[in-house]
């Protein structure tokens, strides 16, 4: 399927990265928050990467209209109703995650991907809480999207490979480097290389 409508939900430290990237690349994004509180709090963490992309991209003028053309909402349903794909990025919290994932299965259209970008917790754990498994799954990003511009794409058993596919092509279109998980791994590919590197040092 072709992507163009991006939902992400959580404006948080990463919500509000994937988000701003998403926007300045030309998608249509809405962010989603539980509260006007946690809109108004993610439209200023925006804020700071105006400049940020203005001085990292040869092209990065065009991130000063970039939080213009985002929506806020705090309506789930409104805020999918048209969604191609939703990013889930909001705390890291098992029950907050099937709360919302049930919540999202009673109001997302039948073509929406569902897609977390937990660090924590793998796609299988949240299968039995949504209504079209086979569109579930992972992509992953670090912080600071724009300069450590990795996406790691993981389903679960049940996931149809097309979306897996769909996510890869939307990870190019952002410009980030995708990286193709074939199973499920706690950690994902960098975490698992990166934290017993830490741990060793």
């Amino acid at each position: 399927m072709t992507i163009k409508n991006v939902v992400v939900a959580g404006g948080g430290v990463l919500g509000s990265q994937i988000a701003f990237q998403s926007a300045f690349t030309d998608f249509n994004v809405t962010v989603y928050g539980r509260s006007e509180d946690s809109l108004k709090r993610a439209k200023e963490r925006l804020q700071p990467y105006v400049a940020i992309y203005n001085d990292f991209y040869e092209d990065g003028q065009k991130a000063n209209s970039v939080i213009e053309k985002i929506r806020f909402t705090a309506d789930l349903a409104e805020a999918v109703k048209n969604a191609d794909l939703v990013i889930e990025a909001i705390p890291e919290s098992l029950p907050a995650k099937e709360s919302f994932y049930r919540e999202l299965s009673e109001v997302a259209p039948a073509k929406t991907i569902f897609a977390t970008n937990s660090s924590t917790f793998i796609p299988s754990q949240f299968v039995e809480y949504v209504s079209q498994p086979e569109r579930l799954l992972a992509i992953h990003f670090a912080n600071q999207i724009w300069a450590n511009n990795t996406a790691e794409i993981m389903g679960h058993a049940g996931t149809n490979a097309q979306y897996v596919d769909d996510l890869v092509h939307f990870a190019r279109d952002i410009r980030m480097v995708p990286f193709r998980l074939n199973k499920e791994q706690h950690g994902y590919l960098l975490n698992s290389l990166l934290v017993p590197f830490l741990e060793a040092g």
